[in-house]
C-alpha cells in the first residue's frame, strides 16, 4: 500500500480513486484490515494533525455516532474465532471474516465520506465569507473622473492631495476616501502631488500593481494593461503587485529621479531619469520625446490631439525610427510639420485621421485631403 495514501486518508484528503485503491487493498487480504486497524488507533491517540475547530467538532461528533461496533458483533467474532482456532480454512472462520471485513470497509467508506463532506462544509463557508467581502467592496460607491483623447483635467482631493488626469484616462475615488484609506484607482496616466499622512498611506492601484506613497509627487503611466510605469519627482514611493484585490509585499522603493517599470513579463526594472519633463512636462502643456520609438510617438500624439494616425507603405521601417524633440504648447499643424521634417516622413489629413508614409514631400508639409 502507498504510505502517502495512508496519510492522505488521516488527514481527510484522499481523492475518490485513492479511496477506491484502499477500499481494493484491504479486502485483498485480511491481514491488511489489522493493520489498518493498528494504524489507525495508533495514529489517534498520538496524531498532531490540526484541523480547523468547526471540522474537528464535526469530525468528533461522527465518530461517536458512527464509529461504534454493532451489537454483539465482537462476542459473535471471538466465539466463533475460538471455535474455529486450527482450521484457518473453515467455514466459521470464514464466515465471521466476511463480515467483520465488510463491516471494516463500511466504516472506512463512511469515514472517508464524512471528511469529505466536513471539508466540503469548512469550503463553502468560506467561499460564502470570501463572497460576502466581495459583496461588500462591491457596494462601495466611487467618483469616477474620466477624460477624452485632447483632454486634460486637475483636482484637488478632500486631504488636500492633487492631481492631474491625463487624456483617455479613468480615476475612480472612494467615497470615503480618506477616512480609513486614501486609495485610488487609475487607468491611464495621473500625475499626484500628494499630503503626507504617515497613519494613512496614499495609494494608487492600477491593473495589478499598486504605489504607495511615503510623502512625494509622482507620475503613473497604465495605458498598457501589461506594464505600469512610475517616475518619482519628489520624495520616496514603494512599488508591489495585487493579488486577488490585495496588496502584496512591496517590491522596492523608488527614490526622486528613478523611473519603475513594472512588467507582467519581464519583472521590475529601476533606471535613471535624466529629463524629468519627458514624464511630467505633459502636465504643463509640453510633449518631450527621447529616443521615443515612433510607433509610442503616434500613440501620444493621438491622446493629445484627438487624432488617429496610421503609418501606410513601408510601416516596419518608420516603426524602427525614434524622435527626440520638446513641443512646448504647439498646435497640432506645427507640431506635424515639424515633426515631418524631423522623423523624414510625409502625412495627409482625411478628417481627425492622419495618415503618414515614408519620405518628406519638402515645400509642401500638409496635404488636406477634402474628399
Amino acid at each position: 500500500m502507498n504510505w502517502n495514501i495512508l496519510h492522505k486518508y488521516l488527514q481527510g484528503t484522499c481523492s475518490e480513486e485513492e479511496l477506491q485503491a484502499l477500499g481494493d487493498w484491504l479486502r485483498d487480504d485480511p491481514a491488511n484490515e489489522d493493520f489498518f486497524s493498528s494504524f489507525v488507533e495508533e495514529w489517534s491517540t498520538e496524531s498532531t494533525v490540526d484541523f480547523e475547530e468547526d471540522a474537528r467538532a464535526e469530525w468528533i461528533r461522527f465518530q461517536e455516532n458512527t464509529f461504534q461496533p454493532q451489537p454483539g458483533l465482537e462476542r459473535e467474532y471471538a466465539l466463533n474465532h475460538s471455535n474455529a482456532r486450527g482450521r484457518v480454512n473453515g467455514k466459521p472462520y470464514e464466515s465471521v471474516n466476511r463480515q467483520r471485513r465488510r463491516g471494516r470497509a463500511y466504516w472506512i467508506y463512511s469515514a472517508a465520506a464524512a471528511v469529505l463532506l466536513v471539508a466540503a462544509l469548512v469550503f463553502v463557508v468560506q467561499q460564502f465569507n470570501a463572497e460576502s467581502t466581495l459583496e461588500q467592496q462591491q457596494q462601495i460607491t466611487y467618483q469616477e473622473i474620466n477624460t477624452v483623447k485632447g483632454q486634460r483635467t486637475s483636482l484637488k482631493l478632500s486631504d488636500g492631495s492633487s492631481v492631474v488626469l491625463n487624456a483617455s484616462s479613468t480615476l475612480r475615488i472612494p467615497q470615503d476616501y480618506g477616512r480609513e484609506t486614501r486609495t485610488l484607482y487609475l487607468e491611464g496616466e495621473a500625475f499626484f502631488e500628494v499630503e503626507h499622512d504617515e497613519n494613512n498611506p496614499f495609494v494608487v492601484i492600477s491593473h495589478q500593481t499598486y504605489t504607495k506613497d511615503l510623502g512625494t509627487a509622482f507620475n503613473v503611466t497604465a495605458y498598457d494593461s501589461t506594464q505600469v510605469e512610475v517616475a518619482v519627482e519628489e520624495g520616496l514611493v514603494s512599488l508591489g503587485k495585487m493579488e486577488e484585490g490585495t496588496p502584496q509585499k512591496e517590491i522596492v522603493e523608488i527614490t526622486p529621479n528613478k523611473l519603475g517599470i513594472l512588467k507582467e513579463v519581464g519583472g521590475l526594472t529601476v533606471s535613471d531619469i535624466k529629463n524629468m519633463d519627458q514624464y511630467t512636462g505633459w502636465t504643463r502643456g509640453r510633449l518631450v520625446f527621447n529616443s521615443t520609438p515612433f510607433p509610442e510617438v503616434l500613440d501620444r500624439l493621438e491622446r493629445w490631439y484627438d487624432i488617429e494616425c496610421i503609418i501606410e507603405g513601408d510601416a516596419e521601417e518608420l516603426s524602427d525610427r525614434t524622435l527626440t524633440a520638446t513641443y512646448d504648447n504647439m498646435p497640432m499643424s506645427e507640431v506635424l510639420k515639424v515633426l515631418s521634417i524631423s522623423m523624414d516622413v510625409s502625412y495627409s489629413r482625411q478628417g481627425r485621421t492622419i495618415i503618414f508614409t515614408k519620405g518628406n514631400d519638402l515645400g509642401e508639409y500638409e496635404q488636406v485631403n477634402t474628399n
